[in-house]
Parts: structure tokens; sequence; C-alpha cells
């Protein structure tokens, strides 16, 4: 069986239709970690951290996704999905999924696949006959595992929305015969099928006229209810008619932003706010989700899904975002690729283009580039190309961005939105350290786009050097997005203290580390942090005391264990004493912050009669007192104090100095976490933050602000873990198996959460001290709530004790006069 051709696909089409299953597939990776969990409030903003049902690594879809895929891997050859020789092949895809990757399966899709082996026929029949015994036996049979998995089904039959509908009911009766299913599976269909050839969400409503008239007013009265009510309303979405609702309340009510590139608002972050708000319908979180997110993609496009999420998500059977968008873009053509091979084939000519590589002209860390015949040395490329487009492979240990530019005059590609994506992503690593090769897949002109916003956002002024020549729709986006100063870029742990320069011939050479961390000659001097010094509140002095002798009880307590005295002076271990060089360094630092940790450090080391560091050794070298020389948790002690210079300087700052001190990233991520407690609210009188502590609201504004790395997402899932498990010690020596800096971190931040409120601090610091790594543990959580709720919340009877204690208290003094 034939489809009916499709009309003619233009280069905005191509990105919607790609979008279909990225947008699922996204979507459902989103939802996973949240899944039968408790529902998510409206200031809690889901992420890509893993876990779930599976469980399942960061990024990685689930079973919605997974079956999608067993119907898209038929769907781009060409075949008709309403053919017996189609079906058969869904069904023994189905069966090949269950036995070899199923992750996750639906009780009603597992029950008719298993007894689909046991009858006769081919595959499709049998798998039929098992669904129709199933229906007959049960009284509930209208689950949503059929809705999760045919929205490719709709870019299979764009020229023919009769042929659609057939083939969303056959695709759903291979498990799910209910007649709501089927209505389901039609409508949504409906409207991903006009998301795609049109851009409007009309098709969901216009999809009535393809239901029996029967049927026809429940499903208007049920869309309506859904428009009228949020997501979390329909809790039952189990059921395909609640998760359908779930879905289709997520899109509508979600507010599409207006195209404000000053202020970071674009249309088509309509996307990620309406999926994040069908994640918080809560129970099936990945699948009403990824249901949701199969319609998005359609209406905005592969090109509008966040680059952090095309980065992250993957799954069964081993396939990335390029994969799940190849697989839809030949679905669209019906099984055929373009006149150049796309997508199918490994490599594109360069369309007459010469290679080139030219650096950019006020960054040349940053290089355009063209597809070559030679590899250019960099740390990472960002691929601009048209969807379903291979890139050339960038080599090994190059990391690599794609980003999906959609080309041609006309159509509503939100080409800002995209053009800014890409640029920050420059951006990102840039600050990083990594040189960049910004490689057109077509030539010059996407490249230059792309520069062009890189240098406004790195010089803050509009940039007129690189024109975009031969693309208005370029053109007009590049100015639009230079004629207004330049909203904040996205935090980066390794961003450095300040943009580049505006303009410049040559690009001095950027701080870079080598693999053992030191940094290479001739790096341009970083500037320092006092220059212009805003002031400090003098009422942060009690939080600044309680980061500083919280981090010092900890320490102590930690490295006692058991053996703690039960009178006298309780002693100072290596990482306090780390610290309190840090402190002097930020107080004396009129030459300079690091400098002046570096003096701390002499004298430190004369006092104790050890060989003074070396004046011209690299920053990052930097060393601590003998016993704890080298350890990577008595750095991050040292590096902690540096988040006080958030309040004055932000975060990034902070985070930049103590990545810089400790020669770790973990200590960047500790600042901007230590930065939001102790700019926290101390009183919360918000009603919808009444029952939380004020350690949970500034941890999670720290996490949002550290964005989605791997590295974040490890710190997500120690967060989650304490609401979900908290103060189990077994749980803590999983999170913190030893002394390393992220094993502290993530200890501590369980530790925090689990044991948040004043009177639990001394609990969550004995918490703390008996993880395998004990004394950084306790350290950095001492610091953490130390930080959060004042001094006066550590235990009295330990803190009093403290031999440092009048010292850290002189010291906190000192610190806060400095900055104020």
């Amino acid at each position: 069986m034939n489809r009916t051709p499709g009309p003619r696909l233009d280069a905005q089409t191509i990105d919607r239709a790609g979008g279909v299953l990225l947008g699922a597939a996204v979507g459902d990776a989103l939802g996973v970690p949240y899944e039968f969990k408790a529902t998510l409030r409206e200031d809690q903003r889901p992420g890509m951290i893993g876990g779930g049902l599976g469980p399942y690594e960061p990024g990685e879809y689930s079973d919605d996704t997974q079956m999608q895929v067993c119907v898209a891997q038929v769907a781009a050859t060409g075949a008709d999905l309403r053919g017996p020789e189609a079906l058969d092949a869904i069904a023994a895809g189905f069966q090949r999924w269950l036995s070899e990757g199923a992750s996750d399966v639906g009780n009603q899709t597992r029950t008719v696949l298993g007894a689909a082996g046991r009858l006769p026929g081919s595959p499709a029949e049998a798998l039929r006959e098992a669904a129709r015994r199933y229906a007959v036996g049960h009284r509930l049979t209208a689950g949503n595992g059929s809705l999760m998995r045919t929205g490719i089904v709709a870019v299979a039959h764009l020229g023919d929305p009769a042929a659609m509908a057939e083939a969303a009911i056959a695709v759903s009766a291979l498990t799910h015969p209910d007649p709501d299913c089927a209505d389901a599976c039609v409508l949504w269909c409906s409207g991903i099928r006009t998301a795609v050839l049109h851009g409007t969400f009309d098709g969901v409503r216009d999809g009535l006229t393809l239901l029996p008239p029967e049927r026809r007013r429940t499903w208007a009265e049920r869309l309506d209810e859904a428009q009228a009510h949020p997501p979390h309303h329909f809790a039952n979405n189990g059921w395909a008619v609640h998760a359908f609702q779930a879905a289709w309340s997520a899109v509508t009510r979600t507010t599409v932003p207006e195209l404000n590139p000053a202020q970071g608002h674009f249309p088509a972050q309509h996307l990620r706010h309406a999926l994040e708000a069908a994640v918080r319908a809560g129970t099936d979180t990945d699948t009403v989700a990824a249901i949701t997110g199969a319609l998005l993609g359609a209406r905005w496009g592969c090109s509008a899904i966040p680059l952090d999420w095309q980065q992250a998500v993957h799954g069964w059977p081993d396939l990335t975002a390029p994969d799940l968008v190849r697989l839809a873009v030949l679905t669209a053509r019906s099984g055929n690729d373009d006149n150049t091979g796309r997508p199918s084939a490994p490599r594109l000519p360069a369309g007459g283009h010469a290679d080139f590589a030219v650096p950019h002209p006020h960054d040349d860390g940053v290089l355009l580039g063209a597809p070559g015949s030679e590899p250019v040395p960099v740390g990472a490329v960002v691929s601009l190309c048209l969807p379903g487009t291979p890139a050339d492979p960038p080599g090994a240990g190059v990391e690599h961005i794609r980003v999906w530019l959609p080309g041609g005059p006309g159509g509503d590609a939100d080409l800002p939105y995209v053009l800014d994506q890409a640029a920050r992503q420059v951006l990102r690593l840039r600050r990083a350290g990594k040189p960049v090769l910004l490689h057109s897949a077509a030539g010059p002109t996407g490249a230059s786009a792309v520069a062009a916003v890189y240098g406004h956002l790195i010089g803050g002024v509009p940039d007129r050097s690189l024109p975009v020549p031969g693309h208005p729709e370029l053109h007009d986006a590049v100015r639009l997005l230079t004629s207004a100063p330049a909203p904040d870029a996205p935090y980066d742990a390794g961003a450095p203290v300040t943009p580049l320069p505006a303009a410049r011939t040559a690009a001095p050479q950027e701080d870079v580390a080598d693999e053992d961390g030191a940094e290479e000659d001739g790096a341009e001097e970083q500037p320092e942090l006092d220059k212009e010094r805003p002031r400090l509140r003098e009422e942060a002095l009690p939080r600044v005391r309680g980061l500083l002798l919280g981090l010092a009880l900890g320490d102590t307590l930690g490295s006692a264990r058991d053996a703690l005295p039960d009178r006298g002076p309780l002693p100072a271990g290596a990482g306090a004493r780390s610290a309190c060089l840090t402190v002097e360094g930020i107080i004396r630092a009129d030459g300079g912050l690091p400098s002046a940790v570096r003096n701390a450090d002499s004298r430190w080391a004369a006092l104790r009669g050890e060989e003074a560091p070396d004046p011209d050794a690299p920053r990052t070298r930097r060393p601590v007192p003998s016993e704890a020389r080298g350890t990577e948790a008595a750095l991050l002690a040292a590096a902690l104090p540096v988040a006080v210079t958030g309040a004055v300087h932000g975060p990034a700052q902070a985070a930049a100095r103590a990545r810089e001190i400790a020669a770790h990233p973990a200590a960047a991520h500790a600042a901007v976490l230590l930065h939001h407690c102790l700019t926290g609210a101390v009183d919360v009188q918000e009603p919808l933050f009444a029952e939380q502590s004020q350690v949970h609201i500034a941890v999670r504004a720290g996490l949002d602000a550290l964005g989605g790395s791997g590295v974040t997402c490890h710190l997500h899932t120690a967060f989650r873990q304490a609401a979900d498990d908290p103060a189990d010690p077994r749980r803590l020596a999983a999170l913190a198996p030893d002394a390393t800096a992220f094993s502290a971190l993530r200890g501590a931040l369980y530790c925090a959460a689990s044991l948040p409120h004043r009177h639990q601090v001394g609990e969550a610091l004995r918490l703390a001290a008996a993880a395998p790594g004990g004394a950084s543990v306790a350290c950095v959580t001492g610091a953490l709530l130390g930080g959060a709720h004042g001094a006066r919340a550590l235990p009295a009877g330990l803190a009093g004790r403290h031999e440092l204690a009048p010292v850290l208290d002189a010291l906190a003094h000192d610190l806060v006069a400095a900055y104020s």
C-alpha cells in the first residue's frame, strides 16, 4: 500500500517535522525523574536529572519514546502505516523492544505483547487479537500507552488527513483498541499534522471532523474543559483522556512570550515553558510531557528545542537527537533523501563554498569555518546545518554542538532564538577555555550571523563587522539581537570574571588549564575583585560568621569522628585553617586577590616552619597546610569564603575566583550555592513557600543558576534524594563515598537539604561527619547551613569551644567591614 503523495516541504516545514520525534523525546526525558512522585509546584523547575522508574540516566527517554521509535523506523521507509506489511513491522518492532530494550512497560502493553506471542497469525494480527481479548476481559482498557507513541503517524501522512486518521487508529489498536484511545490519537495526530504544515495549533479542534459524529460533542467538551483548567487538574492521566487533556492544557494555557531579546524573551520559549507545565501535571509525568512535546515540536520545530536538552537526550536503541530528527525527516519525505543526500548521506558537499577557517574579529579563540579536508585543532565545534543534515565528526575529545538553522525565506522559524542559543553556546565554550570552530555546513552566511551575535554578547555593542549577505531573514534577526543591550548570559561555572574586550585585532591568550590544571604561560591577567568595590550590608555579619564558624566546626567534627574531647578547646582542621588564609587574602586584596592569598600562604608556611610556596607558581597551585596538601577537599574548603564576595560582585565573579583558588570546578558550584544561602531571605513571607525551609529555597535557586550540566544533574539528584529519603546514612555514603571535592559537595547538599531547619543544624553536622569523607562533607554542610541561618543556629556548646572561634569572629567582622 502506497502513501498519498505529501505536499511540497520547505525548510520551515522540515524543521517542524523534525521536531515531532525529538520534542516527544525531550518531554519524555524531562518527565522521567518525576513520574509518580510528589507533584512539582509552580516555583519548581524540572530538569533532565534521570532516575525515575528505570532508573534512567540524565537525559534518557523511556518507553514512551522507545515505542514511538519502533513506529518511526517503519514510517521512515516510506511505508503506508495502514498497510499489513507496515503494521506487521511495527508489531515485530514492539516485540523486539520488549525483549531487548524495554526499561519500563505499562501493564496493559506488557500483557498484550506477552499474550500475542502465543497466538497464531502475523505479528500484527496476533497483537490485535490479544488486545481485543484484553479489552473484553478488563473494565479499564483506555490507558495512555497508544497516545504516547502515535505522533510520528501524522508526519507519515501529511498529505492525506483521512489516511492519517485511519493509520492512527490502526497503530493504536495494536495494543489499545478502546474508542477513547483511538479518538485521542486521531485528534492529536491532526494537531501535529496542521502544526507541521501551517505552524498553528488549530488542527486539534479541526480534527473533530475526523471522529465519528456521535463522539464529536464529547470531545469538544473535553477540549473546552482542558483549556479551562491547569494540567494538574487532570490527575488520572494514566487514562488516555486525562493524559490528552493535561497535554492540551499545558499547550494552550502557557503564554507564548513576546519577542524581546533585550529581556531574553522569544516566542519559541513557549516550547520549554509548556513542557515544564506538562511535567508539573504530576503522576505519569513522562507520558504527558512526551505527548505534549510531540505537538510542541511540530509547532515550533526542532530548532526551537533548547540546545542543552538536545545535547542530553538519548535512549534505546542507542539513539541521540540527530538520529531522532533524521527518522522524522525521512518520514516526512516518504523515506527519500533530497538531491544532496540529506538526511542519510554520511557527509554533504560544501555547496560550492571554499574551505575556510578565519578568526573572529573580536576573539581569535573562535574560528569561523566551512567543511574542509583538514581538521582544525579546537576544543569544541558548533555546527550550523539544516534539520537532519549530518555534520562532519569533530574528532575525538572535541565537544560537538549541533544547531539546526532553518533556511530559506519566509516561514515562522524563530531565527533570533536559534541565533541567540548558538551564540550563547559559543560563549559557554569560550568561558570554559575551549577554542571553538563555528562550523557552517552551507558556507559562511550562518556562521557570520552567529559570530555577529557572539561579538555583541562579549562586547555589548552592535557588531557591524560581520555582515550577513544574501539572507534578509538572518540579517534582520542579527540586527534585532544586536540593537539592544545584551541580556545577561546564563551562568557557567567555568566563566571568566569579565567578558572579552569589545574589539581587538589579536586576542591575547586566555587562561586555559592543561591536563594537570596548570595555566599556560602568557595568560592574560584577570581583573581584580576590588577595583570598584560596592558596599556589603553590615547585617550580613551573622551569616558570614555562620559560614566561617560552621565550616570550621564541621571540619572538626568530621575529623574527630567519635574521638571529640568532652571538654576543652576543639582543634581546628586543615580545611578551616586554609579557609582562614583565604579570608585574610580577601581582606588584604589591595594588590589583587590571588597575590594576597599567596602572601597569606607564605606567612602561614613561615609560622609552621614549612617551605614557603613559590611566588611565581601558577595560582591554581595554591598550597594548603602540609597535612592536607594535595587533597581536593581541603582546597574546596579554602575556596568557600570567596562566596561572600558574591554578595557584592555577583555569583559569577565569586565562582570564577573560587575555581581559581581551588583549581577545581566543584569550588565554583559551591560558591554559587553558598552565595544563595548567604543572600536568601531570613523570613519567608510568601504563602506558597510557607512550609519550606529557606535552605531549600536558596539551594534550589543556586541549582537553577548553575544550569543543566552533568555535574549539576548529580547535585539535583542529591537534592531530590534528600526529599525522597532524608538523613539516611547509607544514601549519604553512596552520594559521598570519598573525600574528593564533588563527593563532598554532593554529600553536603544532601545533608543540608535533609535537615534544613535552624533547630536541625547540629543533627545535620553529625550526619555529615559520619560520611566516609566526613571532614570534607561536614565542612561544606556547616558552611551552607551556617551561611543560611547565621552563627546562632550552630550548636552553641560546640561552637564556643572551637579553638578558632575568636579568630573566625574577628575575620568575619573585618571581612564585612572591608566590603562595607
